[in-house]
């Protein structure tokens, strides 16, 4: 009897559970037709019933919902794109700046070229209107391919030698007036000394004045501008600042009438040499590029050269031979008027070769020392 009872209750749950699964589908079935059949009610109403422009509470609470995350994926899929998009194109963008670059620096460079093209222009106008005023001199065009050291161009060299016609003692001008001369020459150069050298005198003339003297050059390398130093002038209170100076052509060694430079200043204070006037050369001789070689070389008359000098001549006596015995007596004898004995100690000869001439004894010193 308990056996029968127990498989009756197990009978009767297993009923029950039954009913109440049977019971859940049939809510669940319900509940979703009561749901499918809003949608579609709401999505009648909203599509046939609603006016046009208006937004409903669900409309507007769903795009409330979405937008943001809408947003943020529009946001980061720009950002991916954008990427993407940069990486594919580093490479060109890379080859578009190097080739920009290349452009510009060669941009640069013919802007430069251009300049100095322009500045040498210039330069060679100047020159060329100055040609007119030495054609009578057979001037020839030179550039400066070498100088010495420091700030001014005390000594320099150019590109015409000999074979172009130029030898030593030549003048060299520029548009700007007197430079130098030419004291040596090679077969494809030619090296000149300027006024402004300490080893340089020019005979030169007060244009307004007629006035002469003899300039020499003044200059240091520490000096912020360049002066000579007009000597042997016979009346210094006549020169007046601003006066002209030009080439008298006395020394010959320039030709005359070549501009020098402009008086600055006076000094009344008679040093070793007397008074003199401080000139300011018409040259700037900080930069000279180009310049013309003065082919008309100033001759010397033979008549004015002074007469030799005739040297003694000493005969000779024969001494008589001592005999085997005889003792030798060193006696005095009168010194020679004209000769002395060779010392062991060499003369001292501060002076430096310069081609024909000799720095410290150039033929402008020996022409000023006479004057």
């Amino acid at each position: 009897m308990a056996n029968k009872k127990t498989g009756n209750k197990r009978y009767s749950t297993k009923k029950n559970a039954g009913t109440k699964k049977a019971r859940s589908v049939r809510l669940r079935r319900i509940l979703f037709s009561a749901l499918a059949f809003i949608l579609v009610a709401a999505t009648i109403f909203f599509l046939v019933l609603r006016n046009s422009g208006q937004i409903s509470i669900f409309e507007n609470a769903v795009g409330s919902l979405f937008t943001p995350v809408q947003n943020a994926v529009h946001t980061v899929t720009g950002k991916v794109k954008g990427v993407f998009t940069n990486l594919r194109s580093y490479k060109a963008l890379q080859d578009d700046y190097a080739a920009i670059s290349f452009e510009n620096e060669q941009l640069r460079m013919e802007l430069q070229s251009a300049e100095e093209a322009v500045q040498e222009n210039e330069r060679l106008k100047s020159l060329i209107d100055a040609q007119d005023t030495y054609d009578s001199l057979d001037p020839v065009y030179a550039k400066v391919i070498a100088r010495d050291a420091g700030p001014w161009f005390k000594t320099f060299s150019v590109n015409r030698g000999s074979s172009s016609g130029v030898s030593t003692g030549m003048a060299v001008v520029n548009g700007d007036g007197l430079i130098g001369r030419v004291y040596e020459v090679g077969l494809n150069y030619a090296k000149v000394i300027t006024i402004i050298d300490t080893r340089s005198a020019v005979a030169c003339l007060m244009q307004r004045t007629r006035d002469n003297g003899v300039m020499r050059g003044q200059i240091a390398d520490s000096d912020s501008s360049a002066q000579c130093y007009v000597y042997y002038l016979p009346n210094v209170n006549s020169i007046s600042p601003g006066d002209i100076v030009v080439t008298s052509g006395t020394d010959s060694l320039y030709p005359k009438g070549l501009k020098i430079g402009a008086v600055t200043a006076l000094s009344l204070d008679a040093g070793s040499e007397g008074t003199y006037a401080i000139v300011t050369p018409s040259v700037d001789f900080q930069r000279i590029e180009e310049v013309f070689i003065l082919r008309t070389v100033i001759e010397t008359d033979d008549s004015e050269a002074l007469p030799s000098v005739v040297m003694p001549t000493v005969a000779y006596q024969a001494a008589a031979t001592p005999g085997p015995n005889a003792t030798a007596t060193p006696e005095p004898t009168s010194e020679n008027q004209f000769w002395s004995r060779p010392t062991a100690v060499p003369e001292t000869d501060a002076s430096t070769s310069y081609g024909d001439y000799k720095v410290g004894n150039l033929i402008e010193d020996t022409w000023a020392a006479d004057n």
